[in-house]
Formats: C-alpha cells, structure tokens, sequence
C-alpha cells in the first residue's frame, strides 16, 4: 500500500491508502470464468449451433462492440436477452466468453 499524493503534509484530511497488485485483473477475470461456469449471475444465454451458453451481459459487452450494441438494443429490461449466433461455432465461443 502506498500513500496516496493528494494527502499533504499537515493536513487535517485522513490518508487514503491505495493497494495495487500486479493480479487482481487476473483474478477479477478468473472469478468471473468460475461464476460464469457456475451460473452464478449470468444474465443473459448465448447460442450456437444449437448451444446455450450463459454468460454476463457486462462481460459481454466490455469484451466485444457487436455484443455491446446488441444488449443496447434489447428494448425488453424484464426478460434476459437470448442472442442466437449463426456463423460463430460453440467450441471456440466459450474461448471469447
């Protein structure tokens, strides 16, 4: 931990403290693998030749412009999105998943 630049000398502010790790996008991106596998909060179910897979709608979006202007342009919020894929095949999805 490191103390943060903007705490000056004498002043009356309390530190801030900022951690830094060299793994923790590692791991952000690892837990949400599991979670994904585990179907914990996924939102949203991809298919592929047939294939569901579930995945996160964040993920999803963060990861791929097509996927981002997709779950843009799901005008029903109360039922998850299903995107059918048909020139994508299943076994390398997951891989961009």
């Amino acid at each position: 931990m490191s103390l943060d630049e903007g705490a000056h000398a004498g002043s009356r502010e309390t530190p801030m403290y900022v951690y830094e790790s060299t793994v923790h996008c590692a791991n952000v991106l690892l837990s949400l693998e599991d979670q994904r596998r585990l179907n914990i909060l996924c939102d949203v179910t991809v298919v592929v030749e047939g294939t569901e897979i579930r995945a996160h709608r964040a993920v999803l979006a963060a990861s791929s412009r097509y996927f981002l202007q997709v779950l843009l342009g799901h005008t029903q919020p109360e039922q998850e999105p299903i995107i059918s894929l048909s020139d994508k095949t299943s076994p390398l999805l997951p891989v961009s998943l």
